[in-house]
């Protein structure tokens, strides 16, 4: 029993310090260029979707191939196991990157049509309904694009270990 606990506490991988204010420094890179992109592309035919779209691979990227809180394992691109499995991935976030970008167009030309009251503040509540809207439909979406390329990849490693024997 304890033999199965101590082998337990080797599988789980380890992030260094190092990796973790790396990964930390590159979400606020990509949360600072997001919101200056938004605000640049805000009032350009389809901005906001581009704006969305870049966002969204830069962090999917990241949540995909790097470890994350309560996703320890990290995928090397330099594992043939895991570039075999690419296209696979990038067909995957074309999937998931179309709906957004199409959900997000017809959600803005139906803007003129929604009541008023999706629009405003109601005291302390924060965010109007219809941001939130929006903003928990792509949370959504991007986590189960994440879980499903993390499965793939980790599918595609255990079953090269079991090919090879070790």
């Amino acid at each position: 029993m304890f033999e199965q606990l101590d082998k337990r506490e080797e599988e789980v991988p380890h992030v260094s310090l190092a990796m973790t204010l790396g990964i930390l420094a590159a979400y606020a890179v990509g949360m600072l260029a997001a919101f200056c992109m938004f605000i640049i592309l805000e009032e350009k035919p389809f901005g906001i979707q581009i704006a969305t779209a870049i966002t969204y691979t830069y962090f999917a990227f990241w949540y995909v191939f790097f470890p994350t809180r309560g996703l320890l394992q990290q995928y090397s691109l330099r594992n043939k196991k895991v570039q075999r499995r690419i296209p696979l991935l990038l067909a995957i976030h074309c999937a998931f990157l179309i709906p957004i970008f199409v959900g997000e167009t017809i959600w803005f030309s139906m803007k003129p049509n929604l009541p008023s009251y999706w629009f405003t503040e109601h005291g302390k509540r924060g965010a109007p309904w219809y941001v939130l809207v929006v903003m928990v439909s792509i949370v959504v979406v991007f986590f189960t694009q994440v879980l499903i390329s993390r499965g793939i990849l980790s599918r595609s490693l255990e079953e090269g270990l079991d090919e090879s024997g070790n």
